[in-house]
Order: structure tokens, then C-alpha cells, then sequence
């Protein structure tokens, strides 16, 4: 049976204005934040044979790194329906952002975003956080986030080459003190849980900072689910944890971080963020010798 072509001729307009408004909002929230304008505070360029490790030069290619984390962020992890968007908020304009170009393909494949106190002192984490006692802590602090990786480049050596940027990032701007919110692809409570012991017992997470989610972000039945699993240990299984952790989160745990407290409850993208933080004169010595920091 032949298709209907009025009913053909309808989709298609449909799509086409589909298209049409994503396209638009697009470029709405682009001029909304002034991202045509963008100017890095440092630049550099790392050729490394297949890919290029840079920090992003203008306002062109910052759209190319918030198209990314808009396919991985909305459309991968929120399962958004839709084609086209850009993850973007008032903080883009103010960071540097960290590059990976793929030299085949031409593509952004990865990208990391960087804030660092010299620039600003306003910080992504302190919405979810009190965290007022390490940010009062002296030094150069440089706060990593939006993270994203091209699904079909998430392997090591794309972990390494983000982190070889982030080193001569920190040797550019003397940074002291790394910090940001580490994410967890959960919202399960008893999950929640085990990810917090896990952390607990691999004695990494402190206090020591005074850090706490705020009211908004706050796990409400951590206390008693750690409790449970403390009355009843046949419900934790260290095997069970580990395939939560991102490779990200474990690059972070490899090079010395401490976990400051409690996870905060991310409800717009569905995870928990632990507040991962490494101070450079405690950072793990291979760590340093590796990446030449």
C-alpha cells in the first residue's frame, strides 16, 4: 500500500519545524550567555599524533565543546529526545575549557570544564555544597567539572590526555588546591548507600573541610540506609560497588583525593555528586612524575 503523501508531506513539516526550534533555542541560549564573545584566560596546544589537547580559543569552538556535553548530558544520560541543544550556564563564559580533537574526524571528543580562582569566585560546586572553609583555604584553586567524553571515545587514553591538559593547566595558573563534583550515575537509595561506605572504607572520605550538602541537595535516607547496611552486611558486596564508580572518579581516587563528606542529590541529571578534592602537595607522587605536574 502506497504511504499517504499528505500524511508524508506532514511529517515532514513537522520535522522540519522541529528542527527549526531546536536550531533556534540554541542560538538563543548561546547569545543569552554571550558565548560568540568568548575569550580564554590561558591557551595552550598540546599535539599529541591522533588528537589535540587544547583549551578552547574562541566562542566557535566553546559551542562545539556545549554541543558535546548537550549529546551526553541531555541526550545519553537524560535520554532527551531531542537532535540538536547546548549545555550551557552562566559559568561558560568565565572558565577556560579544556579540548580534545579528534585530528582524523576533525570532532571535539572530549571536553572539561575549568575554573579557577584567579578569574572568578563564583563556583558550580558551592550550589550544591557549604563549602565556605576549603574555598577560605589559601592558594590558587582551580574546580574541574562538565566532564563528557564522545561515547565512542571513552578508553584510557582519553582519560590521560584530559588529564595532561589539567596538568598544564595547574602548572599555568599555580594551582594549589583541585576540587569538583564527582558524579555517580545513581539515584537509588540503597546504592547511594553502599557508594558512601565503599568511599567510607577505602578511607577517603573526611570531614575535615566541614563540607555538607545543602537542604536542596541533601540525601535524606543516607543515615538510615547506612545503618541498614551495617545491621545487615550480606547486602554490601564490594563487587557490587565498583562497577558504579566512573573511570573519571577512579582517575581522582588514583591520584589522592579525599571525598569531603556527604553526596549530594542531583536531581536534574539523575546522579549523586561527591565533592572530590586533591591538594597538590599531597598529590600521589606517580601521579606527578606521569604527567610532569
Amino acid at each position: 500500500m502506497l504511504a499517504n503523501p499528505r500524511a508524508a508531506l506532514v511529517l515532514k513539516t513537522i520535522g522540519s519545524m522541529k528542527s527549526a526550534f531546536e536550531k533556534f533555542d540554541s542560538e538563543r541560549k548561546l547569545q543569552q550567555y554571550n558565548i560568540r564573545h568568548f575569550r580564554p584566560n590561558v591557551s595552550f596546544v598540546i599535539d599529541r599524533s591522533r588528537y589535540v589537547v587544547k583549551t578552547a580559543e574562541n566562542g566557535a569552538e566553546l559551542e562545539e565543546c556545549l554541543k558535546l556535553r548537550y549529546d551526553v548530558f541531555h541526550r545519553e544520560y537524560m535520554a532527551k529526545k531531542r537532535v540538536t541543544g547546548v549545555d550551557v550556564d552562566s559559568l561558560d563564559i568565565a572558565c577556560d575549557h579544556l579540548v580534545i580533537r579528534d585530528k582524523r574526524s576533525g570532532k571535539v571528543v572530549g571536553t572539561y570544564r575549568l575554573n579557577s580562582s584567579l578569574f572568578t569566585n563564583t563556583f558550580y560546586s558551592a550550589g550544591e555544597f557549604q563549602m565556605s572553609r576549603l574555598l577560605d583555604m589559601p592558594g590558587n584553586k582551580l574546580e574541574l567539572g562538565r566532564a563528557c567524553i564522545d561515547k565512542e571515545h571513552r578508553n584510557g587514553i582519553i582519560i590521560n590526555l584530559l588529564w595532561r591538559g589539567i596538568a598544564e593547566y595547574i602548572q599555568r595558573t599555580e594551582t594549589k588546591i583541585l576540587f569538583g563534583c564527582g558524579s555517580i550515575k545513581t539515584m537509588d537509595p540503597l546504592e547511594i548507600g553502599r557508594v558512601t561506605k565503599y568511599l567510607t572504607d577505602l578511607n577517603v572520605l573526611t570531614n575535615e573541610w566541614g563540607v555538607s550538602p545543602t537542604k536542596k541537595f541533601k540525601v535524606k535516607s543516607l543515615s538510615t540506609v547506612l545503618e541498614y547496611l551495617e545491621a545487615n552486611p550480606f547486602q554490601y558486596d564490594v563487587s557490587d560497588v565498583e562497577p558504579l564508580i566512573p573511570a573519571l572518579f577512579r582517575s581522582y581516587l588514583s591520584m589522592g583525593a579525599k571525598i569531603a563528606g556527604e553526596p549530594a542529590l542531583d536531581r536534574e541529571f539523575r546522579c549523586i555528586d561527591f565533592l572530590t578534592v586533591v591538594k597538590m602537595d599531597e598529590m600521589h607522587a606517580s601521579f606527578k612524575e606521569k604527567f610532569k605536574i
